[in-house]
């Protein structure tokens, strides 16, 4: 590319389409040219991309791309997506960067990024905030029996119905990320202690709002001390299972387990098992092995289980904050400077 040719710049997800203010694009290089389709794939493709990359099935699945998309791609230089094709080397021979909207890239694994020598980049960081609300609204639920409060509101039953306090207990995160961080600010103002594991763990190693951090080897020793526990981590081929049977056996009886991790970090027979025998007093499941969670998983019985559909992150304001963090990233990669959120595609996280 000269001095004179357009930077390409493709935005492929809808809901950008609104946020995009060319005037802020250009005042980083007046080369940049915008150009905005539609690309997204449903719930099962993913899921399917994410657990199969290599899955010759893939392809059935995938929704058809029109001339515009080919066309947009056979020009970029830089892709903004939540979804992207397969082979994305064969369909942008000038790409060189990804921004995905999302802090999920599992089902980047089926393009073949790598092949091309294109950077991922994700938006980790930027749902932290509103998921971390979440997790503490849900442990707060757990914990004062909400849904058994309003079960007696439908049955028109006043009767006295207690929780119990949350103040004094322990909180365990396993992923101290974005999300976890975040976690650990909001939920140590009830006045708990909170651990956590961290994957990078090193021997004297601190964190804010954290009263005592571990490495992955002190998971099982972790889980033995708190009333709560929360799975943030990175879903990789390292933390596949890595909540299973053991797992629960080790956490205290009547704790509680909130998931807003990935499905495939979780034995979810285990879970139902943990919840049904009365080991874990309650959970919280956002993500599922198999989304969408099919209407004949056992999970959706489970009476002391609450569900929500991938749904953790609000999202009012959560695509202008993506579109900032694009912005930001583009100036850095104009300027040759490093990006932010740099995915090492051979681990996925």
């Amino acid at each position: 590319m000269t001095m004179a040719d357009p930077l390409v710049v493709h935005a492929s997800y809808p809901d950008l389409a609104k946020l995009v203010d060319v005037s802020r694009l250009t005042a980083i290089d007046p080369r940049i040219e915008m150009v905005l389709t539609s690309y997204v794939e449903n719930t099962e493709l993913r899921t399917a991309k994410r657990l199969q990359p290599g899955s010759p099935d893939l392809a059935a699945m995938a929704p058809p791309l029109d001339d515009t998309y080919i066309d947009a791609m056979a020009r970029a230089e830089v892709l903004f997506c939540l979804d992207a094709p397969l082979d994305l080397p064969a369909l942008g021979p000038h790409l060189r960067w990804v921004q995905a909207v999302g802090s999920g890239v599992g089902q980047f694994a089926a393009s073949g990024l790598d092949r091309g020598n294109i950077t991922l980049t994700n938006a980790a960081g930027v749902g932290a905030p509103s998921i971390a609300e979440f997790v503490v609204g849900v442990i707060v639920a757990a914990w004062k029996d909400f849904p058994g409060i309003a079960r007696l509101q439908r049955e028109h039953t006043w009767k006295s119905h207690y929780g119990r306090l949350i103040m004094g207990s322990t909180v365990g995160i396993v992923g101290l990320g974005a999300i976890g961080a975040a976690v650990a600010q909001r939920i140590k103002a009830f006045g708990v202690d909170v651990l956590a594991i961290r994957r990078s763990f090193e021997p004297g190693m601190t964190a804010p709002n954290v009263d005592e951090l571990f490495g992955p080897a002190s998971l099982h020793d972790m889980l033995a001390r708190c009333d709560t526990v929360v799975l943030a981590a990175a879903g990789t081929a390292e933390t596949e299972n890595l909540i299973g049977e053991a797992e629960f056996a080790a956490m205290k009886r009547g704790a509680v387990f909130v998931n807003v991790a990935r499905g495939t970090m979780v034995d979810e027979d285990a879970l139902v098992a943990a919840l049904r025998s009365g080991h874990l007093r309650a959970a919280a499941i956002d993500v599922a092995r198999a989304e969408p969670l099919p209407s004949s998983s056992p999970l959706w019985d489970v009476e002391n289980l609450m569900i929500s559909p991938h749904s953790s992150p609000s999202q009012d304001r959560y695509f202008e904050m993506v579109f900032d963090l694009f912005l930001d990233n583009l100036r850095r990669y104009v300027a040759g400077e490093p990006l932010r959120n740099v995915i090492d595609q051979s681990k996925g996280y």
